[in-house]
């Protein structure tokens, strides 16, 4: 019998793709082409991908479930069950493997469970639905509701040659401008009792042939950014380096992201990273914590000198984007390890550091633990911490909020230079800053709303003010860092300004007969000298703070910005006294 399969993906985001269900339509679209894909996202509303959904006119509909969709795609599932009651509702992914039989008992709605991979299960899953096998075979890895109750056939072993899965994005050119995520292999070899690939044992390839063909698909498409979901991805340096050394040698304009162990690079793979064009590599580096204790406990075998030293060695050669991950609410882990864990990584300045809290996802070792820890935890997802036996619920409130202010203010990367002065010449501690800065928010109620970026400046001139930090240098990075992002005098109320007025004539003058200024600011097939003025903004300074040393408050600068066609922003500094 002819029936339709749609595959439906809730994204997190607009911007991500969803690998999973490509690969279930590529895996059986071998035997069966009446099966298709949807993707949405959690910001969309329920209502409109019910329509979507419903209008399809599928007979099966399987969900790809995750901790930040479940609670939707169940809402969905029941509203859909009740429009087409002869529609068959699979669900599969992470979140629905661990715990499918109280699922289904709890769902009348829900028809069958894929647990684990799910590119075989869904195909012999597809085969008894279309009469192609007998109702009485048994289907590996598939749970589901029998006459005599709830039916849970053994789990299915791994694939064990992932290139018989194909390519799954044979869309690619509809998702111009969303990340694509793609995978080199599959499983981990550590055993963090807070993740899910601690469930299983082992790490399995795609042939080193297909994932060449596969990058050099996305490179010669112009994929703007693939987003490796290996677990680690240089756990098996040979495997990794090929990758890294074929990228490199595309010399392509794609951003390449990686999550991996830092701790297990060695000097080769520096040496090789170091030779990337710019920008074409990005590395998620989980720490989650520098409490050996904590670390121990959680199975999280790390050298974290290492980590460190390979940190700094990737930095020098100021050419890949590090992002740097901290777990709160880790056994062991109290609020003043948490805040010396948060310093030592700070220390590190990498270009994104994430403060993240504990989940105790389904089937993992520490969820299984919990009682033993005091941890306890919301029973909806994403299942985060609420307080464990060495951190409260007050202490994590407080580390709520500075996250909230690390996002806005370091992550942003638009507050860079005001920042750093402050850690250099203010603050010992990164922790305390930001804990500091925190509180501040809180007692002048401005986590209750939401703040324009250009508050986001007037906030962190007032605070410095109310600790009576502010100085003219201070002042002077601050307007540094909004004319960086915002290349107009349209300036935060709260920063002080030197009188252009006084100079305007003298400045705009300069700017018309140097040719320095534009020839420094512009390359040669960009200057267009008639307008000159109207694509350099300049302001001026009481030091110069391009150069900047503390002390140097004694001379004006003029400093000048334009925007290149890419967007960066370029500057030149000069004395005033030698322009006027």
């Amino acid at each position: 019998m002819n029936k339709n399969c749609l595959l439906v993906g809730v994204n997190a985001k607009y911007i991500h793709t969803n690998l999973a269900i490509r690969y279930l339509e590529a895996y059986c679209n071998k035997k069966y082409q009446s099966i298709q894909l949807k993707e949405f996202s959690i910001n969309d509303s329920l209502s409109n991908i019910l329509k979507e959904v419903y209008q399809s006119n599928s007979d099966i509909y399987a969900f790809s479930c995750y901790i930040w969709n479940i609670d939707m795609v169940l809402k969905l599932c029941s509203s859909l069950k009740k429009l087409n009651p002869k529609a068959v509702i699979v669900l599969g992914g992470p979140e629905v493997s661990f715990d499918s039989k109280e699922l289904i008992e709890a769902n009348d709605y829900i028809d069958y469970i894929i647990r684990g991979e799910g590119e075989e299960t869904l195909l012999e899953l597809l085969e008894l639905l279309y009469g192609e096998k007998e109702n009485q075979t048994e289907i590996l890895g598939l749970t589901f509701r029998g006459s005599n109750g709830i039916i849970s056939f053994p789990d299915r072993p791994l694939l064990h040659d992932l290139d018989v899965i194909p390519f799954p994005y044979k869309d690619i050119v509809q998702l111009n401008n969303k990340i694509i995520y793609y995978e080199t292999s599959r499983g981990c070899p550590f055993s963090c009792q807070y993740c899910l690939s601690s469930t299983l044992h082992g790490v399995r390839y795609f042939s080193m042939e297909r994932i060449k063909q596969d990058i050099k698909f996305f490179v010669e498409l112009g994929v703007k950014q693939v987003k490796l979901v290996d677990r680690t991805f240089n756990c098996n340096k040979s495997h990794s380096l090929q990758i890294i050394k074929y990228a490199i040698e595309l010399n392509s304009k794609t951003n390449f992201h990686f999550e991996i162990g830092a701790d297990l690079l060695d000097y080769e793979m520096i040496a090789v990273l170091a030779q990337a064009p710019r920008d074409m590599f990005q590395f998620e580096i989980g720490v989650q914590s520098t409490n050996p204790k904590a670390l121990s406990e959680i199975s999280r075998a790390m050298n974290i000198d290492k980590v460190k030293e390979n940190v700094l060695a990737l930095k020098e050669a100021h050419n890949s984007h590090l992002h740097l991950d901290l777990i709160a609410g880790l056994p062991y882990e109290d609020f003043v390890s948490f805040g010396k864990s948060f310093d030592e990584v700070h220390k590190l300045m990498p270009d994104m550091l994430q403060l993240g809290f504990l989940k105790l996802l389904k089937g993992s070792g520490i969820r299984n633990r919990a009682h033993e820890y005091g941890i306890e935890y919301n029973d909806f997802s994403p299942y985060e911490v609420l307080k464990t036996n060495w951190i409260s619920y007050e202490d994590i409130i407080v580390l709520k909020e500075v996250e909230h202010v690390l996002e806005l203010y370091y992550n942003s990367g638009r507050f860079k230079n005001s920042l750093n002065y402050i850690f250099k010449n203010i603050y010992a501690s990164f922790f305390d800053f930001y804990n500091d800065f925190a509180k501040y928010w809180r007692q002048n109620a401005l986590f209750s709303a939401s703040q324009s970026t250009k508050e986001l400046y007037n906030i962190l001139y007032n605070f410095a003010e109310s600790k009576t930090l502010m100085s003219i240098s201070l002042n002077e990075l601050i307007k540094l860092d909004w004319l960086l992002y915002y290349n107009n005098g349209n300036m935060p109320g709260s920063i002080h300004r030197f009188d252009h007025s006084k100079v305007k004539n003298a400045i705009q003058s300069y700017i018309k007969t140097n040719n320095t200024v534009a020839e420094s600011l512009f390359s040669k097939d960009e200057i267009d000298y008639k307008s000159l003025l109207k694509n350099i903004y300049y302001e001026v300074f009481y030091t110069n703070v391009l150069n900047f040393h503390a002390h140097e408050v004694e001379n004006n600068y003029v400093v000048f910005f334009t925007k290149a066609n890419s967007g960066e922003v370029h500057t030149l500094s000069k004395k005033l006294s030698d322009i006027i």
